[in-house]
């Protein structure tokens, strides 16, 4: 059951970023998802499996804040700033705990060569849809660019996390940062 997988992945996301990766055990995915004892570890094995499943779930989860509930962007300068605008609010508002869960997952990732590999096979698959947006919408080096924005508005979501900034204006900064980078009108 797909809606059954969704709720234990996101119970899975919530520990994730209450307790950080050593607090995510079958029994406590089952405990916050409220569902009967074993349910957990009957779709997810073993913890690595667990801890992949989380993973690909915080991807598939960042992917939606990032085109939205129609799944499309606006393939333009202002699309794409609004899009990254877009992304951050929901980054630092009401999926704040995917935030929080995806930054321990990648610290996790580091110290981890297993998990490094799978993380990076997510990180692929939003990296070439993400470049195409970028080079649709007007970039003369689309893979230079990509990698300045996206590096610029982690790092960004990241410190606002725990240093927020009063009416930041997520879209106006990457509005700056693209013609700072040369973008020709798409």
């Amino acid at each position: 059951m797909a809606d059954l997988r969704a709720q234990l992945l996101d119970a899975g996301i919530e520990l994730v970023a209450d307790q950080g990766v050593s607090g995510l055990t079958h029994d406590a995915v089952d405990a916050r998802a409220g569902v009967a004892a074993g349910s957990t570890e009957v779709r997810f094995p073993t913890n690595r499996a667990l801890v992949e499943g989380v993973t690909q779930r915080c991807i598939e989860r960042e992917m939606e804040m990032a085109s939205g509930p129609n799944g499309e962007i606006e393939a333009s300068r202002e699309g794409l700033a609004s899009a990254f605008g877009a992304f951050a609010h929901r980054a630092l508002g009401v999926d704040r705990a995917t935030t929080l869960a995806r930054y321990m997952l990648h610290a996790e990732a580091a110290r981890t060569p297993a998990l490094r590999a799978f993380y990076a096979v997510g990180a692929d698959e939003v990296d070439t849809w993400a470049l195409d947006l970028v080079r649709r919408a007007g970039s003369r080096h689309p893979e230079r660019d990509y990698g300045i924005m996206a590096n610029y508005v982690t790092g960004l979501v990241f410190h606002e996390l725990a240093l927020p900034t009063p009416g930041l204006d997520v879209a106006g900064r990457v509005r700056t940062l693209i013609d700072a980078l040369g973008w020709r009108a798409a």
